[in-house]
């Protein structure tokens, strides 16, 4: 998690005004690389704050969501091995089934669920008519 905004704007503007890095690092308790890294990134791009635009962990398989969306709109009945299949059929790329299950999770779509459901077989419980 990034550090705060207002942290980063306290110990710059300390180094800004004669602290040194190794006084700025005691006092605000922030690593001297980060402190090199912020004055870095300020002179290369003019800001201090966090970046948000980064992705944590592999792009996935099938980033183009409108374009599999389509696919798994013609192909909703298939199973992953068969959509798998034919992925690769119509596109020549080749990919697991976990690929297809993660963007099918993404686009919104559920797991298979029974076609037909079972009607129940067990009968109400006749009251005896013995009271006796």
């Amino acid at each position: 998690m990034p550090l705060s905004l207002d942290l980063r704007l306290r110990v710059l503007e300390g180094i800004d005004g004669g602290m040194s890095k190794m006084q700025a690092h005691k006092v605000f308790r922030v690593s001297r690389s980060t402190i090199d890294r912020w004055l870095q990134v300020r002179e290369q791009t003019g800001r201090v704050c966090a970046r948000t635009d980064y992705r944590r962990g592999r792009a996935p398989a099938l980033g183009d969501l409108v374009a599999f969306e389509e696919f798994a709109e013609r192909h909703q009945g298939c199973t992953l091995a068969q959509m798998a299949v034919v992925w690769e059929e119509e596109t020549g790329i080749k990919r697991t089934v976990m690929p297809f299950s993660h963007a099918l999770r993404r686009i919104g779509y559920t797991r298979k669920k029974r076609a037909f459901s079972t009607l129940n077989e067990t009968l109400p419980v006749e009251k005896s008519s013995g009271d006796n």
